[in-house]
C-alpha cells in the first residue's frame, strides 16, 4: 500500500513544480523594465513587423560596456576620444540642450540612458522627434529614483515611431 501511493505522488508534485516555474516566467516582466507603446496604430503595426518583441539589442547596449558620453551640469564629457560613442547617458535632466548642439559625436549612438532623481526632472520634456545627428539612434532608457507611471514617461517624453522607449523604477534604499 505503501509503495502504490509514491509513485503518484511524485507525479503530483513534478507536475506541480512545472505549472510553477512556467506561470512565473509568463507573468513576469523582464528585469522589471517596462517599454511605452506608441498611441499611433500604423507605427504600432510596423514595430511589430520590424521589432517584435526582441530585446536582446537593448539589453546589450544597456547592459554591457560600449563607448559612452556623459552628459551632466549642461556639458558633455566624453570618457574615450578615439572610439565611436554609442551610448549617451544623461545624468540629470538639466542638460538636455546638449542634444540641440551641432555635434557629429551623436551619428553613431543608438542608446540614450536618462537618469531621473526626482519628480520635478518629468517638468524638463525631452522632444526627440526634431534632434539633429542621431541617426541611429534606437532606444531610450528611463531611470527613476522615485515612483514613475507609463503616463508620467509618455508625457516627459517626445520621440520618433522608430525609438523605442523603455523604463525602470530604480528606488536607492
Amino acid at each position: 500500500m505503501k509503495n502504490k501511493l509514491t509513485i503518484p505522488f511524485y507525479s503530483l508534485l513534478l507536475s506541480l513544480c512545472i505549472t510553477l516555474i512556467s506561470s512565473g516566467k509568463l507573468c513576469a516582466q523582464e528585469n522589471g523594465i517596462y517599454e511605452i507603446e506608441n498611441n499611433n496604430s500604423l507605427s504600432k503595426e510596423t514595430a511589430k513587423k520590424s521589432k517584435g518583441n526582441n530585446r536582446e539589442d537593448f539589453y546589450n547596449l544597456a547592459y554591457k560596456l560600449h563607448p559612452t558620453s556623459y552628459a551632466e551640469n549642461k556639458s558633455i564629457k566624453k570618457v574615450n576620444n578615439s572610439a565611436k560613442v554609442s551610448k549617451l547617458t544623461f545624468n540629470d535632466s538639466n542638460s538636455f540642450n546638449v542634444i540641440n548642439q551641432t555635434n557629429s559625436n551623436f551619428n553613431d549612438v543608438e542608446l540614450i540612458t536618462i537618469k531621473l532623481n526626482s519628480v520635478a526632472d518629468l517638468n524638463n520634456k525631452l522632444d526627440l522627434t526634431d534632434a539633429n545627428g542621431f541617426n541611429n539612434l534606437k532606444y531610450v532608457y528611463i531611470k527613476c529614483s522615485f515612483k514613475c507611471t507609463e503616463t508620467q514617461i509618455k508625457q516627459f517624453i517626445n520621440s520618433d515611431s522608430n525609438v523605442r522607449v523603455f523604463y525602470k523604477i530604480e528606488i536607492p534604499s
